[in-house]
């Protein structure tokens, strides 16, 4: 004890010292900041605290995110997260729309005439051809047959698998969202809503979700198992028991990032910008959040264009021309019948 405060004194004393050297200093028109004083001072109180046990005041350097904070300046009425479930439902909608009305086929047609292309089949794209091909030679990307259905008289044939692909992403997700906003949001207290596993469901399925849009978007297996390997990892961090936002949303950023680096690499810089400026406006809603409680409702709203735009990118990939001429012979076939 007598040496603690031994040390305690002769700080005390050394923080005097600087300070009446500062204010002499100050008098004579010298300037008083001394960077080596200051660090000296600093490690000097640092000490000092330590000493006397008392380090609450010492900030770190680095604090931890505090996740709880963070969210009680997001937190929502019943009301506001219902809203919030509600606006999943236009791009389910238009998901279901897009596939059994046929859109696809007229979709894949640009402006030039000729899709998206698409390097050499891989390895992953060879064996796979071998173990689903048909006797046809057209592989697992082939034709499939027409349909013919009274109640969906414009799906012609079965839609080509990004196609496909981009809608099971958004038509699993959507529920699992929908059962966080409005089944369970609505009354836990904030600040358990963090770690409520049905958050935690909504989460890992944006990932389900990325890595089904990385083989939309390039149509390519290799690809989409590159993706759903670091979207799987992303999931399983999702359930770890301390929550980590901060970590969390920049994974989800990255799996957003891979799925539209094809879209540049087949140089359809129109459609990135487009995904740029809806990216852009939904994140500045999310992170201001400029209408309160409401403004994540309206994130949604302006991330319900990213079905249609993937579809788009989708109906262009060389891999999705196959089953677009199948379904248009079936449906000069239907015509002529």
């Amino acid at each position: 004890m007598a040496t603690t405060f031994q040390r305690i004194a002769s700080s005390a004393l050394m923080l005097r010292r600087f300070s009446d050297s500062d204010s002499s200093d100050t008098e004579r028109g010298i300037p008083t900041k001394h960077p080596r004083r200051s660090r000296r001072i600093k490690k000097i109180t640092r000490s000092v605290s330590s000493e006397n046990g008392d380090t609450s005041k010492i900030p770190s350097k680095k604090e931890s995110f505090d996740a709880e904070a963070f969210l009680d300046k997001r937190v929502m009425t019943p009301s506001q997260e219902r809203f919030n479930a509600i606006t999943m439902i236009p791009g389910m909608i238009y998901c279901l729309y897009f596939i059994l009305a046929g859109c696809w086929i007229t979709a894949g047609d640009q402006q030039d005439g000729s899709p998206l292309q698409q390097s050499e089949n891989s390895d992953w794209e060879d064996m796979a051809r071998e173990a689903f091909g048909s006797e046809h030679g057209y592989g697992w990307r082939g034709s499939f047959g027409c349909i013919h259905s009274s109640t969906f008289p414009y799906l012609t044939a079965l839609p080509p698998l990004p196609v496909v692909a981009a809608a099971v992403g958004i038509l699993v997700h959507s529920p699992f969202s929908m059962l966080y906003h409005w089944g369970y949001a609505t009354y836990i207290e904030p600040s358990h809503r963090v770690k409520h596993w049905s958050r935690r469901l909504d989460h890992a399925f944006i990932h389900f979700a990325s890595a089904c849009a990385a083989y939309a978007t390039s149509g390519r297996l290799d690809f989409f198992l590159l993706n759903a390997a670091f979207n799987m990892d992303c999931a399983y961090r999702q359930f770890e028991e301390k929550v980590r936002p901060r970590r969390n949303l920049n994974r989800i950023a990255s799996s957003v990032f891979l799925y539209l680096l094809p879209v540049l690499v087949y140089k359809q810089y129109f459609l990135f910008f487009q995904f740029f400026v809806m990216f852009a406006m939904g994140g500045w809603l999310f992170v201001q959040y400029p209408m309160g409680g409401w403004s994540h409702g309206v994130f949604h709203l302006v991330l319900s264009f990213l079905p249609h735009l993937i579809m788009k990118v989708a109906t262009q990939l060389e891999s999705s021309q196959h089953q677009i001429s199948l379904a248009v012979k079936c449906m000069a076939t239907d015509v002529q019948l």
